[in-house]
């Protein structure tokens, strides 16, 4: 069954060992979706796997390039042949939008479709606010290159930022295009509530530890996103 984001739904990412002893079937999560960060888990990337076919929530599969935040420096063979391993227990698979680009991953959205996935093509930039041109230009692309849902996640310290964010996203929403937008740093753990709100339709938090500036914990940004 294809996942229903039709609503903002909340994520919560799974990037340890500990993360996935908690992840017992039958015990309930603060989130609507649980991100298998597959890089970081890639040591035990078997009981992940058993973690993301046994446990009920929805499974976003993520194995992320090193260039963009990924742990372990693994090639793109190492990582495609990391999500065919597990592309079966899986709602939803991101990868990077520079990924798709790459004659490795040519044919990836048609795989991820093929295992009843939704595609996830993702951009990020940790170190600042990049171009606005750009940030256009790339949702543009994503979608020309065949996902589901465009996602990214920048580092946002001025309100015109999260402002210009906004403006993104319900332009794309009136198109009938699925966004994810997201800030980090300074301005970050305001900026996903505020784009939740207009829309966003996948929204980060985490499971028990952080892995990137300006998350919430998935509980409390599921709650918060509820009440505003």
């Amino acid at each position: 069954m294809i996942l229903d984001l039709s609503t903002p739904r909340v994520v919560a990412t799974v990037t340890t060992k500990e993360d996935l002893s908690c992840l017992v079937p039958g015990t309930a999560v603060p989130c609507d979706v649980l991100e298998y960060r597959l890089d970081n888990l890639a040591a035990v990337a078997a009981a992940a796997g058993a973690g993301m076919a046994a446990h009920p929530t929805p499974a976003l599969l993520t194995v992320r390039r090193p260039e963009e935040g990924g742990v372990g420096a693994l090639d793109e063979e190492k990582r495609l042949a990391l999500y065919r391993d597990h592309l079966a227990h899986a709602a939803l698979v991101d990868t990077e939008i520079a990924s798709l680009r790459k004659p490795a991953f040519a044919g990836f959205p048609g795989e991820v479709r093929a295992a009843g996935a939704l595609l996830v093509g993702s951009f990020h930039d940790f170190e600042g606010f990049p171009d606005r041109d750009l940030l256009a230009d790339t949702l543009t692309e994503a979608f020309a290159l065949g996902v589901d849902v465009a996602k990214i996640a920048v580092v946002v310290h001025e309100m015109r930022d999260l402002f210009f964010l906004v403006d993104l996203l319900e332009y794309h929403r009136r198109h009938g295009r699925r966004v994810s937008l997201m800030g980090m740093g300074m301005l970050g753990k305001l900026s996903r509530l505020v784009l939740a709100k207009a829309g966003s339709c996948l929204n980060y938090g985490y499971f028990r530890t952080a892995n990137a500036p300006g998350q919430w914990p998935a509980a409390d940004l599921r709650r918060l996103v509820a009440e505003i």
